[in-house]
């Protein structure tokens, strides 16, 4: 008889010991016997029978005869768990496919990736052939433990960089990972790439069928395919040697999962490069606050880009201040207008950015100033004209438009703020004879239609392209000579550390569309003009926004001078989530002060946004500059804390936002 240590798909935080017949490799998924019931599990090592008077129970049998992970991805996963605080066996339960394919063909017929396309012609600026020597210089890798920034500005060409090197990593035998932040940007990418290599690319994100991610996840486990490209989840990916890891948009906060297992994709990127000793590159327009802190501390190699290919100029960019200028309509000065005019004129293309989906923000009530809300959030509906329901964009909710005020019963209803429909109207109405499409999560809500608004703008069938944030990661419309920014100050008004640093990236990233193939300008609306990430992000000046954006951080102690950890408690119960938390934060504060730690505890207190989903929430802040404290403390934590089933009690480590 064998004996293993098993991960079980439950909440639990030790692995338990199990006794099977014959032999099974790491990585091989079973069935266990689990109290009353039974679950999967995943067997992470042999163990020791030492307790003869203990009894084992047996694997009830394996669910496949191909092992999901090697034991050096195992020790990635197990790392993962560790430092985010999750049971190993429910992370390995969301991390690898659930479902096996009734018909697989055999691991050994998988096509596998290798470089042996005629390349091709692929002139290089000197400046990339500069990152290029960096990322190829050895002693400076080993200098940097192969951690670098590639910075270049929009539109210089960073893909074709970091495709030479994935080159360089297959021609060795090695895998390569690339993750992108949004599951929009992998067909663009998959196609660049795909000119330089033949045999399997494998893609993972999260819309792709439950059997093809079993079968991409097998090819790359086999070492069939060593090139996987896809969303965040894709930095999970089984390969047994990676080499090197690509993270583009690396400032993105879409890397960040927030549920469940909440891990950062980007920061995990590093974690593979000091486990496989590989080669990772995080590439941005606008890096990161941290990712530029880190650089210039001289923990990443930073590699710069600073002009476009083709010699080509940044856009030109002008700027118009809301509460001075001339207006056509609700949200178009008459400076837009005429440019926009001109670039239709010219067959050229142009992009109207907004970061804000549905039609209005909500819909006021103009006599008592009542405002609709969600009625299982502390938010108000998002007005969706078009479908002609008030929809929240955290739960779900939704219902009709009303036609009176359920406080006052007054009639003397009006939309209050603008979102993409908005726009799309008011855009139609100036420019009746333009084709106009928009491009954001309520219209591109599968593969097919992505796709065929990507195709649309590519064939010029697209004059004027209304979209949210998705239009600025990474797409590259050449035939795209004008970018509006309807109003820059929206992720202003959030109350976030971060709001600035999105503000800057924003502006620069939409702006960064405009002028690919040929000279571009845009055209920046703000009721703030003044405010220093606005002004940076029109001047192009990022030393600046870096250099002031720390000074306020360091002020206030947020990262990346210090550790952040957002303890997060909710209940259907008002009451229990309160209790729950106060009792969260007396124990915390109890360990810091037996273990002498230099921990700030803030809280508890309700959560910016206080019921999402009928859960009342509340949140207790650990800030720490010490690593080693904090995962201490959440360690005790977690073996002192009783939980119950009414009332959930999450660990955010490092978290992007604190609502």
């Amino acid at each position: 008889m064998y004996y293993f240590d098993i991960a079980p798909s439950r909440p639990l935080m030790d692995t338990l010991t199990y006794s099977c017949k014959e032999k099974l490799a790491v990585g091989t998924k079973v069935e266990v016997p689990l109290g009353k019931t039974k679950c999967y599990g995943f067997v992470v090592g042999e163990a020791n029978n030492n307790n003869k008077a203990l009894e084992i129970k047996e694997v009830l049998h394996k669910v496949d005869e191909h092992s999901y992970f090697s034991s050096k991805n195992l020790e990635f996963y197990k790392w993962i768990c560790d430092y985010y605080h999750y049971p190993l066996g429910e992370a390995l339960t969301l991390i690898t496919p659930t479902t096996i394919p009734k018909r697989i063909k055999s691991l050994d017929d998988f096509t596998e990736t290798y470089v042996s396309k005629p390349n091709p012609l692929v002139n290089l600026t000197a400046d990339q052939i500069s990152a290029l020597e960096v990322l190829r210089d050895d002693p400076k890798q080993k200098q940097f433990s192969s951690r670098n920034l590639l910075y270049g500005v929009t539109g210089s060409g960073k893909t074709e960089v970091y495709i030479e090197i994935i080159k360089d990593t297959i021609k060795k035998g090695r895998g390569a990972i690339v993750v992108v932040p949004e599951i929009a940007l992998t067909p663009q990418l998959v196609k660049r790439i795909s000119e330089h290599f033949a045999g399997e690319i494998s893609v993972i994100h999260s819309e792709i069928s439950k059997a093809e991610k079993y079968k991409t996840w097998m090819k790359l486990a086999s070492g069939k395919s060593l090139l996987c490209i896809g969303a965040r989840s894709a930095i999970f990916s089984p390969m047994p040697d990676v080499g090197l890891v690509v993270v583009d948009e690396e400032q993105d906060s879409s890397y960040k999962q927030d549920d469940r297992l909440r891990y950062n994709g980007r920061d995990l990127a590093l974690v593979i490069g000091q486990l496989f000793d590989a080669k990772v590159i995080l590439s941005s327009a606008t890096p990161s606050v941290e990712t530029y802190y880190n650089s210039k501390d001289n923990k990443y190699s930073y590699i710069s880009i600073d002009k476009r290919v083709r010699e080509l100029c940044m856009p030109s960019v002008t700027m118009v201040d809301l509460t001075k200028a001339e207006m056509v309509s609700r949200n178009f000065s008459s400076e837009l207008v005429n440019r926009i005019k001109t670039t239709l004129d010219k067959k050229e293309q142009v992009i109207l950015y907004i970061n804000r989906r549905g039609y209005s923000n909500t819909i006021m009530c103009k006599s008592c100033g009542e405002r609709l809300k969600c009625p299982h959030c502390s938010i108000t509906l998002t007005e969706h004209k078009s479908k002609k329901v008030m929809l929240c964009h955290y739960c779900g909710f939704e219902r009709d438009l009303p036609n009176y005020c359920t406080v006052c019963n007054s009639h003397d209803l009006c939309s209050v703020g603008s979102g993409t429909e908005r726009i799309y109207e008011e855009i139609e109405k100036l420019f009746p004879d333009a084709k106009i499409a928009r491009m954001d999560s309520d219209i591109i809500n599968s593969k097919k239609k992505l796709f065929d608004i990507l195709d649309r703008i590519m064939n010029k069938k697209i004059d004027i392209i209304v979209g949210t944030q998705i239009l600025g990661k990474g797409h590259d419309f050449p035939d795209v000579t004008l970018v509006g920014i309807i109003n820059a100050d929206s992720t202003l008004e959030l109350p976030d550390f971060r709001s600035a640093e999105k503000t800057f990236h924003q502006i620069t990233q939409v702006s960064g569309r405009a002028g690919r193939a040929s000279q571009g300008e845009v055209v920046v609306q703000s009721y703030m003009p003044e405010h220093f990430a606005i002004q940076c992000a029109v001047t192009n000046n990022k030393k600046r926004f870096y250099d002031e954006e720390l000074v306020n951080r360091n002020e206030v102690q947020y990262p990346p001078f210090t550790n952040l950890v957002d303890i997060k408690v909710s209940s259907t119960d008002r009451i229990s989530s309160m209790k729950t938390c106060e009792k969260v934060g007396e124990l915390i504060r109890d360990i810091v002060r037996h273990g002498a730690m230099k921990i700030t505890v803030l809280g508890p207190s309700p959560s910016p946004i206080p019921r999402i989903n009928k859960r009342y929430r509340y949140h207790v802040l650990l800030k720490c500059k010490s690593r080693s404290q904090l995962n201490s403390l959440l360690r005790r934590f977690n073996q002192e804390y009783k939980r119950d089933r009414k009332t959930r009690v999450s660990i955010d480590v490092d978290p992007q936002t604190l609502f």
